[in-house]
């Protein structure tokens, strides 16, 4: 029975992986124009806000530092020196035309340089396992008015967490602070 779980676990992380490949959501930032879109990119969120764009409303929902994500079945452990930045989150659909997989904004941790972080992909497969809440799509389209919730978790230097100034940057220039 082990083996079935981590078996279909692994399979939905494959999945994951390849719609993240799609680059996802870029084509909504590309479509605005104005200044007031010059002035959503430069605005920082806190957790909590409720950010609304063209096609989507997104927000924060929860953010902890945890030293592994999961249960006793499935695990991740931060390797020594590092510790799991685990992220909650909803978007919502509030075009009026399905949106596509490849459409849904992806979201990465960005230090205070600037550098941006993937999720790691067993942690956040973990994660999604313990919490249960994640209802993202993974290969199907979202439909307006719909909203999904999603989790992702990342890796990441302990000491550089604890330190600096940390943000979380959706794929549709929406920028929230976390720490």
């Amino acid at each position: 029975m082990r083996h079935k779980i981590i078996t279909f676990i692994l399979a939905v992380v494959v999945i994951i992986i390849i719609s993240n490949l799609g680059g996802g959501g870029s084509s909504e930032a590309s479509t605005k124009t104005g200044s007031s879109s010059q002035e959503e990119k430069e605005k920082t969120y806190n957790v909590g806000d409720t950010v609304k764009t063209e096609k989507t409303e997104v927000s924060v929902t929860k953010v902890e530092e945890r030293d592994s994500v999961g249960s006793q079945f499935i695990e991740k452990k931060a390797t020594d020196g590092g510790v799991l930045v685990a992220v909650q989150y909803t978007i919502k659909n509030v075009s009026k035309k399905p949106l596509s997989s490849f459409s849904i904004p992806t979201i990465k941790l960005v230090d205070s340089e600037g550098t941006e972080y993937d999720p790691d992909i067993d942690a956040t497969g973990s994660y999604a396992a313990e919490t249960k809440v994640n209802n993202s799509k993974i290969l199907s389209k979202l439909n307006p008015n719909i909203k999904e919730t999603g989790v992702k978790a990342f890796e990441i230097d302990k000491d550089a967490y604890s330190k600096g100034t940390w943000s979380l940057k959706f794929s549709n220039d929406v920028i929230v602070k976390i720490k």
